[in-house]
């Protein structure tokens, strides 16, 4: 998925009265986000906070059609996915979310999260990526080794830290899909062999 974080941002200084870089102070980083996206926090105590910080009275609801209007599906990610799946290969989502992000999600494409072979949402586990515990346990939980695994993400620490721990891991972005697909070949063309 892709995301328009600055809709977020616009959104808070529409109904706050705060800059856009006042609104985006807290949201962006920051300990209220990283305690709502490891489950630490309720998604109703993330936006009493919010409420709180950025003097606006939002409901729970109101958050949740924020982020609807955030997502747009990443065709270059979707057509990656649905090969793979299509070759009968396990794809599962590993993903720094909280539960509004997901709803939202839900909500703009019912379904979307029944494709994937298994969801790891990190407000489910308790950690975060790039913490390297959160790839421990789904690795567990798969009954995985890193080296049989292929992860793609489009934040360069949370590659890094599944390339730590050995995952065959790689940068995502719309510029790096030809160099991603060979290698997915490559990966598969090993494990085959």
């Amino acid at each position: 998925m892709n995301f328009d974080v600055q809709r977020l941002y616009r959104a808070v200084a529409e109904g706050s009265g705060l800059s856009v870089e006042e609104s985006a102070h807290g949201l962006q980083d920051g300990e209220m986000l990283l305690a709502v996206e490891t489950g630490k926090i309720t998604d109703q105590e993330f936006v009493d906070y919010v409420n709180k910080s950025k003097g606006l009275k939002w409901t729970l609801e109101d958050l949740i059609e924020v982020w609807e209007g955030m997502f747009s599906v990443n065709e270059a990610g979707y057509a990656i996915f649905t090969e793979l799946k299509e070759r009968g290969h396990p794809v599962h989502f590993l993903s720094n979310l909280a539960w509004h992000n997901m709803e939202a999600i839900r909500r703009q494409w019912p379904g979307f999260f029944d494709q994937s072979t298994e969801n790891f949402f990190s407000y489910e586990m308790g950690f975060h990526k790039p913490d390297e515990r959160i790839y421990r346990a789904v690795l567990e939980h798969l009954n995985a080794e890193a080296a049989d695994c292929f992860f793609l993400d489009d934040k360069l620490e949370n590659v890094e830290a599944a390339q730590d721990l050995g995952m065959n891991a790689h940068l995502f972005s719309s510029e790096t899909v030809p160099v991603v697909m060979k290698s997915i070949q490559l990966f598969m063309e090993e494990k085959v062999v």
